[in-house]
């Protein structure tokens, strides 16, 4: 499954990248940013020749800089074969709780789309949760992104495999609390056309509630909050379409058995 960007990163792309990335990859590199702030000014600086994929924030937000499909210029000859996350912060300073929360995250997101294997590793020509220094010398004889930081890799994946959804006896993807519901889409809305037409009733309001909780669209201020009056419409086709992409699914629009897990699976994310 072609994926150039993080669904839930705020994209701004930079100079500082190359062509020549092997896919798939091995899986994420993490890095500390020993300092505070978007560091999108020193990654779009071709004086500085440094960039990554990603960056995290201390408030738990992602800025994306290369495509996936790209190479970010962050451990030098690890750059071929693995995804790269700044995370800000400095070397003997924890992940807040969000950072780590979004980090599982996009793990897991990684697992789904990517393929990336369920471990952690310090192997350069492993595959997993790595750090920069794994890669000695190679990769610039760096110690980043410390010890602490280095550590939390087990909680992280643990937190990732959380994400992942349960399947039933047969394999298939099991819908938890939503369990018994109907595969839901929009249809037709021409009255004329002797198609399907949209859905509608208790399950698409519950539907919608979920994607608003899911996708952080609760506020009622949000103007993507999705009014839960159980009409399966354009906007409702449109939101769902973006948690599918976000949770790796086939972006059909439809709320199928995979639809409904994944959404069972956001939920807990969020301790719902």
């Amino acid at each position: 499954m072609a994926q150039d960007i993080y669904p839930t990163a705020h994209f701004r792309p930079v100079v500082n990248k190359s062509a020549g990335i092997i896919t798939p990859t091995r899986g994420l590199i993490l890095h500390v940013q020993e300092g505070n702030g978007s560091p999108f000014g020193e990654f779009n600086n071709p004086a500085t020749q440094k960039s990554s994929h990603l960056w995290l924030s201390k408030a738990g937000h992602f800025e994306q800089y290369v495509p996936f499909t790209m190479k970010a210029w962050a451990q030098k000859a690890g750059n071929t074969e693995w995804i790269s996350c700044e995370c800000e912060g400095r070397v003997g300073e924890d992940y807040t709780p969000i950072q780590s929360e979004r980090l599982g995250e996009l793990y897991a997101w990684g697992i789904r789309v990517f393929g990336w294997a369920a471990q952690v590793t310090d192997d350069p020509k492993g595959r997993g949760i790595g750090t920069h220094r794994m890669g000695g010398i190679a990769w610039g004889g760096h110690s980043c992104p410390g010890g602490l930081r280095a550590g939390r890799r087990q909680d992280i994946l643990a937190a990732a495999l959380g994400r992942q959804g349960t399947v039933d006896a047969a394999g298939n993807p099991s819908v938890g609390r939503f369990a018994g519901y109907p595969v839901l889409n929009k249809g037709d809305h021409d009255p004329g056309h002797t198609g399907s037409f949209p859905d509608r009733g208790n399950p698409v309001a519950t539907l919608q509630n979920a994607l608003n909780i899911v996708l952080r669209h609760e506020d009622h201020a949000d103007p993507l909050r999705l009014g839960p009056d159980g009409q399966f419409g354009d906007r409702t086709y449109a939101t769902l379409t973006s948690f599918q992409q976000w949770w790796g699914l086939a972006t059909d629009g439809i709320a199928g058995p995979a639809t409904w897990a994944g959404l069972d699976g956001a939920l807990r994310l969020y301790g719902r």
